[in-house]
């Protein structure tokens, strides 16, 4: 009995096509995620690659070529090399800004085959003499950067920025550098080395909490260049630039085919709250707006709405403990009371590791 109740089931067609269109839909809604996901994923990329013009960057930007500059003429003549620090908050733009630069005199049909005349490198976490080695060792294209220990590493790292064509030598999250105290100055002093040699220039990007490298060794901390500032931007200085600023990232998502019209950002009312918002810190900025376009990815949406962007505050910046308020939700007497939580908060020493 159950045999042929087994053989009608099967021979059914309305239970075949049923399942088939079950089978279908299963299908589809798998691809559609996978391809939902790519798209976000894409997406996030865009927004990470959109870089403009903004003064504190351009500044930035300028004293890394004055120093690749001064490095070649410098080494020519067997003069010690510049080290330029800049040193501010994470999410000021200063990686983004160093990275940006980079690619520039990479592109440039003017390097010679088989130099890098800059060279980025990102401190490792150990923040130790022979990690510092290592990653100058990668940065400069070493397949094997951990094959020699000690004194060795360190020789063959110098031998390779004069092999390479390295001119700059850019050093990223150098506040791990202060990681170990009594390694601090074994590593200053190394670098003093490769300045006071005539090896390369050297810049020094990381947090206010990379000054106790440089007060570890008195030495490398008197051939320092002038300090280059990048102050977060405030709304009763810098306005201005930043609604244009907010208004041509906006009009790049729209050239980006992200949006179909722009969203508004550099009106005058929601770049304000939008520069509240960041902390007066461009990376913040465009984190915040990331987390929007995201969102609107989900929910099959064209454009960004003030409800959009009020909603990647709360998603992320407060989440993320960026922010103590909403200044989208808020009324203007309760975010002058989270301004002063925000204030105390930011007067304590940032651990965070985010982008610079």
């Amino acid at each position: 009995m159950s045999s042929l109740m087994d053989e009608d089931y099967r021979d059914d067609p309305d239970h075949d096509e049923a399942a088939i269109e079950s089978l279908a839909s299963a299908i589809s809604e798998r691809d559609a995620k996978a391809q939902l996901r790519k798209l976000i994923a894409t997406r996030r990329v865009t927004v990470r690659a959109i870089h403009l013009p903004f003064a504190a960057q351009q500044d930035l930007e300028d004293a890394l070529d004055e120093a690749w500059c001064g490095a070649v003429e410098l080494r020519s003549a067997g003069l010690p090399q510049p080290a330029v620090p800049i040193l501010a908050d994470s999410f000021s733009g200063k990686s983004s800004a160093a990275r940006h630069y980079v690619k520039s005199i990479m592109e440039s049909p003017d390097v010679e085959p088989g130099t890098i005349p800059v060279v980025y490198v990102k401190l490792d976490t150990d923040g130790t003499v022979g990690s510092l080695a290592a990653d100058i060792l990668r940065g400069c294209g070493e397949k094997r950067p951990n094959s020699l220990s000690g004194e060795k590493r360190w020789d063959r790292a110098r031998q390779t920025i004069r092999n390479r064509g390295v001119y700059l030598l850019i050093l990223d999250e150098f506040q791990r550098a202060g990681r170990r105290p009594t390694i601090s100055p074994v590593i200053a002093g190394k670098i003093l080395d490769i300045v006071d040699d005539g090896d390369c220039a050297c810049a020094f990007l990381g947090k206010t909490s990379a000054e106790q490298v440089f007060a570890s060794c008195p030495d490398l901390k008197n051939r320092l260049d002038a300090p280059v500032q990048m102050p977060r931007l405030r709304w009763v200085n810098d306005s201005a630039e930043f609604m244009a600023f907010a208004d041509a990232f906006d009009q790049a998502l729209v050239d980006a085919d992200i949006t179909d019209i722009k969203s508004g950002f550099g009106d005058e009312d929601t770049a304000k709250l939008l520069l509240e918002a960041s902390n007066g810190l461009i990376g913040q900025f465009s984190r915040i707006i990331e987390t929007a376009v995201i969102a609107i990815t989900r929910d099959g949406q064209q454009v960004i709405t003030r409800q959009d962007i009020s909603d990647a505050v709360d998603d992320w910046a407060i989440a993320n403990g960026r922010i103590g308020y909403n200044p989208f939700t808020q009324a203007k007497e309760e975010r002058s009371a989270g301004k002063e939580r925000d204030g105390a908060e930011n007067a304590k020493p940032d651990n965070c590791e985010g982008e610079g």
